[in-house]
């Protein structure tokens, strides 16, 4: 809530200082920038929903390519009982598909892809169940690892100089043994079941995000 109120304000504080900047200044390739985000995700294998936060950093390859290395921590509820905690640690490549790229004021669309780690925990209070009982079942597995890939598309926009918004949506498909909770027909969850082998688990994620840019190399004269 904190996040979003700040990434707000930080627009309204974009539109009083705008005209004290010199327009002409834009980022250049080899920027560098630190930055926070506040993230929200629906797991499809879970039935889950949640939010989090996390942080990120910045650096322009080319006026039409940018990246952001990301550190994200999500919580989300799953069914009337369950529960799933994540934490994202990736990289994503963001294409610029106007001509001028990340070089102008107007809002700059992207298609992007990458990669990440994730440490997921999956678990449900027992107290909450429903009638079904199991008699051998943990309430929580411990926490497991995984690779995923990603791909999506969002809006950056830069009201001022070195300062961005960007807003975006991934698809997230984790490479790696299946974690997932059984549901009875109340929707509550009775087990967690671990898959053995490779599953593929997917997710969308949607980002807000916020980035200064802390180093701004000299272009370069022609």
């Amino acid at each position: 809530m904190k996040i979003h109120l700040l990434f707000f304000l930080t627009i309204l504080l974009s539109f009083n200082t705008v005209k004290a900047q010199d327009q002409s200044i834009l980022i250049n390739p080899g920027s560098f920038g630190i930055g926070m985000r506040t993230v929200s995700s629906v797991f499809l294998g879970d039935n889950a929903a949640g939010f989090g936060a996390g942080g990120q950093m910045k650096i322009l390859f080319s006026h039409r390519v940018n990246s952001e290395w990301f550190l994200d921590f999500m919580n989300s509820s799953a069914g009337l009982n369950g529960y799933r905690k994540d934490t994202h640690v990736g990289w994503s490549v963001q294409f610029a598909v106007n001509k001028n790229g990340f070089q102008t004021r107007k809002p700059i669309p992207f298609v992007e892809a990458g990669q990440c780690f994730d440490w997921t925990t999956v678990g449900y209070l027992p107290n909450l169940t429903s009638e079904i009982s199991v008699a051998v079942a943990p309430y929580e597995n411990q926490p497991q690892f995984s690779a995923a890939t990603q791909a999506g598309a969002g809006v950056a926009w830069f009201p001022i100089s070195r300062l961005e918004l960007n807003a975006q949506v991934q698809y997230m498909i984790h490479l790696g043994k299946d974690v997932h909770l059984e549901f009875d027909k109340q929707n509550f969850a009775y087990q967690v079941n671990e898959t053995k082998g490779t599953s593929f688990d997917g997710h969308l994620l949607g980002t807000i995000s916020i980035s200064w840019y802390l180093h701004q190399p000299a272009k370069k004269k022609a």
